[in-house]
């Protein structure tokens, strides 16, 4: 019987070309291959080698080719797609060889005098390139079936396969818009501007509001130098980009680079995505928000289409755009807004030196705190919080109301106070209407004001000191991916939306909005059944059982904050739907109980009361020294889940968890393990 040794012998090739042929295990030129399948096919009788080898993987000795035409070997979708083609392949009597012309005109003739050259040439799958060097008269003499991914060829007739890279930019694009971003550049290394990922970059800016700015689109980025060059000029900008769009894969790698270099952090200093999902993206820190290709369908479509047009089936040729998919990960974040619009500013750039602390207690200020309402442990921590500050700086508090939802009582109480003349006063107005004209008289006066989560009408920036509140945006979004999380682990699949009503509440408003853009940006298998628009909490609990009656599908509810939360379980409740899924926001002893004992309320995000009240007492401080301050301040907001039930409460409440809750939680813990 002949040996490997023969066959190398016979053909005038090497022992090691005879392996790779059989077993295709690197590319050999089709000269070679010819010689090594003539000198097996003259054998008498096939070594045992190639008779394991044909009944293990189905090879055969008379092998067929199908060549895959690369535009462009940096390319994460061509490769991945190349990739899954190959698998696709695998165990069928085809051998894959793949080449790369990477633009390159001169290296596309050596390729197709390859291709001629192949005998048993079966099929090709080309990626046209956007210069058009590839063309309909490279396939002139080439009679096999051809598979276009990309784009297609003028005047060749081939079926077509396209990801919908115009969807894919337009995503990109209005995710970091949806995300409060309004300076979004674009980096890409494209001929030219003349692409379908820049025009759905363009139609989100226009579809949301936002004027183009060419000082922010690079879309011919060729080397590192480049992309150095294009950053440094970018974030010497009055106003640097806060969002990037990397539209190729080749300016990721310098993009990355730079930051890291110049220490701007991703996302805290700006948010990144990209429009290919790289293998590696989820394993980077941060982990990278892209905009997916999905190869593995595109190439399951394009190797059923050729394996029929080799078959020798006809039909109308194929034009197929391809979905995208967005894979929202944690390279972008959403930019914390307060009521005109006004970025976010952490608590740290309220910080006092010593000497400033000394300045302030030196002066003996006043000051008056005019909640909404005292009853609830939110309104609680936060005049701690406050206190603790103003004690330390020696301001007096010489008054504190409580004007129970009612926007009368509490112009009434505005107007006791500015009788009291004090340095400061820290409000949360009842409404932003009704107690307009009392808080103007305010800003009229001696006294700063520092504002509560809400704006009364006719008071811009500038009227007041700050306005401090949670990060409305954060907040949303905590609650959005945490009820997200639950339902895909439980496959659930429709929930309901519960949400305030009064769109003058520019914190609710953008609360309710980052929840249902989590929702239905990260995971698309859930479904929005309906919403529940409410004024006041009393309304909910008939909406509720109205909702429940009308979607008996509905599986989960986001509701915007906890006291309407509570009507929305006891409706549940007496609908027996307590197999309903709830999330929330702000911890309270009711809210906390329910979900200890493994009840309807899965997961909600907490407010931080406490540091909000520092927070506010430090913008206060700030004003008194005659600081700029800025005019909105969000403090970041906890996400608590029954793991980190108990660490929660005592962080929040700077207390103890209250013994029926530790209780709860022992007797209920294997109940809501989150595996």
């Amino acid at each position: 019987m002949a040996t490997i040794h023969d066959i190398a012998k016979i053909a005038g090739v090497s022992t090691s070309t005879v392996s790779h042929v059989v077993n295709r295990t690197r590319y050999v030129s089709p000269e070679l291959v010819e010689k090594v399948e003539r000198a097996i096919q003259e054998l008498d009788e096939l070594p045992n080698f190639i008779i394991k080898k044909s009944r293990t993987s189905q090879i055969s000795t008379g092998l067929k080719y199908i060549f895959i035409l690369i535009s462009e070997r940096g390319s994460q979708f061509q490769r991945q797609t190349e990739e899954c083609v190959k698998e696709l392949l695998a165990d069928t009597d085809y051998t894959i060889i793949s080449a790369g012309y990477d633009k390159d005109t001169a290296r596309l003739k050596v390729i197709k005098n390859m291709i001629l050259a192949t005998p048993d040439l079966c099929g090709i799958v080309a990626f046209p390139d956007e210069r058009e060097i590839l063309t309909e008269a490279f396939f002139h003499e080439i009679s096999v079936p051809v598979i276009l991914i990309g784009k297609a060829v003028k005047g060749l007739k081939a079926d077509v396969f396209s990801p919908n890279m115009y969807d894919g930019g337009y995503q990109a694009a209005k995710h970091l818009i949806k995300n409060g971003h309004e300076r979004i550049a674009y980096m890409g290394n494209s001929r030219d501007l003349s692409t379908w990922r820049f025009e759905g970059y363009q139609k989100a800016l226009h579809d949301y509001g936002i004027e183009e700015n060419p000082q922010l689109v690079f879309p011919n980025l060729n080397t590192e130098v480049e992309v150095f060059q294009v950053m440094d000029e970018m974030m010497a900008q009055e106003v640097p980009p806060t969002g990037i769009v990397v539209a190729n894969s080749f300016p990721i790698i310098p993009l990355l680079k730079y930051l890291h270099a110049h220490n701007i952090i991703i996302p805290k200093d700006i948010s990144v995505i990209i429009l290919n999902d790289f293998e590696w993206a989820s394993l980077l820190a941060p982990e990278l928000t892209c905009i997916d290709k999905q190869p593995a369908e595109c190439a399951s479509l394009t190797v059923k289409t050729l394996m029929k047009r080799m078959r020798g089936e006809k039909g109308e040729l194929q034009k197929e755009t391809l979905p995208v998919r967005l894979n929202v990960r944690n390279s972008t974040q959403g930019i914390g807004r307060g009521p005109f619009g006004e970025k976010a500013e952490s608590a740290e750039v309220l910080e006092l030196s010593e000497a400033e602390k000394e300045q302030i207690r030196s002066q003996h200020y006043t000051a008056a705190i005019s909640f909404h309402y005292t009853g609830k442990a939110w309104m609680q921590l936060m005049e701690k919080g406050i206190k603790k500050i103003f004690e330390d700086l020696g301001i007096s508090l010489i008054a504190v109301t409580d004007a129970h939802f009612e926007a009368s009582m509490q112009s009434k109480q505005l107007d006791s106070i500015r009788f009291l003349s004090p340095d400061l006063l820290i409000a949360i107005p009842v409404d932003s209407q009704d107690t307009a004209e009392a808080f103007q008289k305010v800003v009229k006066s001696d006294t700063k004001l520092v504002l509560i989560t809400n704006i009364p009408d006719g008071i811009a920036p500038g009227d007041y000191v700050s306005c401090v509140s949670v990060n409305e945006y954060s907040h949303g979004r905590n609650m959005g991916h945490g009820l997200g999380k639950y339902m895909v682990r439980h496959k659930m699949k429709y929930v309901g939306i519960v949400r305030h009503g009064n769109q003058n509440f520019f914190a609710t408003r953008q609360r309710d909005n980052a929840a249902e853009q989590v929702l239905s940006e990260e995971f698309p298998e859930i479904r929005i059944c309906g919403e529940i628009s409410f004024q006041s909490e009393t309304e909910v609990y008939k909406k509720a059982k109205e909702f429940i009656l009308h979607h008996p599908e509905v599986e989960a509810f986001y509701v915007s904050w906890d006291g309407p939360a509570l009507e929305v379980l006891r409706a549940l409740t007496e609908a027996d739907r307590t197999d309903v899924a709830v999330v929330t926001g702000d911890l309270d002893y009711a809210i906390a109980m329910n979900m200890a004992k493994g009840g309807m309320v899965k997961t909600l995000s907490a407010q931080c009361p406490y540091e909000q009240g520092e927070a506010i007492a430090l913008a206060a401080a700030n004003a008194l020294l005659g600081k700029q301050t800025p005019s909105f301040i969000g403090i970041e907001p906890v996400l608590v889940t029954p793991e980190n039930l108990l660490k929660s409460w005592t962080d929040i409440f700077k207390d103890n968890p209250p013994g029926e809750l530790r209780r709860a939680i022992r007797e209920n813990l294997p109940y809501f393990t989150m595996e």
